[in-house]
């Protein structure tokens, strides 16, 4: 088994930049155009050059469910759709500033998540990892797919990564104690800063990584410029180096990380060589306009 099965949000990238701030109430000069997104499918566009990616998403029977599935094809990835005859893609708007920084609205609609209904046996196929983010588990009918995943990836022997995906949502809408349950088990949790921070209860980066061993076996927190911080059950936990360089847009960073840190693992690499794959993956997102 060599093979990577990412399960999860696709959508539309709405990317809208700005030269300046966001004028309220009047118009504001700016760029807007449409990729392909959504955070699963971005960790398997950026990890399908190192190793054999599958992609299981839901998408409407529209124009733009066409275009995203063959833009992530072009990625060299297996997309193997979900149809939803009765919903339509998901969009999201990412209004990115003149800094790279991005504020994003999701449409977290639940028409266009995959479900426990949806699942075959066949996903696992050829695969040795699976990846999830957040978002699945956050979707009203997503949650029982996350569980069932998690459970058969591990009895598959199957190691499985999760992508906590965002904090404001996770608060907003989900326990801490399940959503920490749900997890557990991981292989590999990579959160955000401010995710971990909020699963953790503690604000510094490597505390939080450290706390989290309970529910991952490896916790890599990025932290944009500052780098990653690492801990790893039963070793000394490390810091990683951003690698520099120009800083375009920082949409998709946290999936490419992902993306390269996985692809490495899977090629059997150590997890301080997966890491420093993944901050290089990183880095040439952030010089894209798109995430990937």
């Amino acid at each position: 088994m060599t093979g990577l099965l990412c399960v999860g949000d696709i959508a539309v990238d709405v990317t809208i930049t700005l030269a300046d701030g966001l004028a309220i109430g009047s118009d504001t000069d700016g760029t807007i155009t449409l990729h392909g997104g959504g955070s699963a499918a971005n960790v398997a566009a950026w990890a399908a050059p190192g190793v054999p990616t599958r992609f299981v998403g839901a998408v409407g029977v529209d124009a733009l469910g066409d275009f995203l599935v063959d833009e992530l094809a072009g990625h060299g990835v297996d997309v193997q759709a979900l149809r939803r005859a009765d919903a339509t893609s998901r969009a999201v708007a990412a209004i990115v500033g003149a800094d790279g920084n991005r504020s994003l609205v999701s449409d977290l609609a639940g028409g266009v998540a995959p479900t426990l209904a949806d699942y075959d046996a066949g996903w696992f196929t050829d695969v040795a990892w699976l990846h999830l983010t957040a978002y699945t588990y956050i979707a009203d009918a997503g949650n029982s797919l996350f569980r069932h995943l998690t459970t058969e990836a591990s009895l598959r022997g199957v190691a499985f990564s999760i992508d906590p995906s965002a904090a404001h949502l996770l608060q907003a809408t989900c326990d801490r104690d399940d959503v920490l349950d749900a997890f557990s088990g991981a292989a590999v949790l990579s959160p955000s800063h401010d995710e971990a921070e909020y699963l953790a209860g503690v604000g510094d980066p490597r505390a939080a990584a450290e706390h989290l061993l309970d529910v991952a076996e490896c916790v890599a927190v990025t932290c944009g410029p500052a780098g990653v911080e690492v801990a790893v059950r039963g070793a000394d936990s490390f810091h990683v180096d951003a690698v520099g360089g120009d800083i375009v847009n920082t949409l998709g960073c946290g999936d490419a990380f992902a993306g390269g840190f996985i692809a490495a693992r899977v090629n059997g690499h150590d997890i301080r060589r997966a890491t420093e794959a993944g901050v290089a993956t990183a880095a040439r997102a952030a010089a894209l306009t798109s995430a990937r």
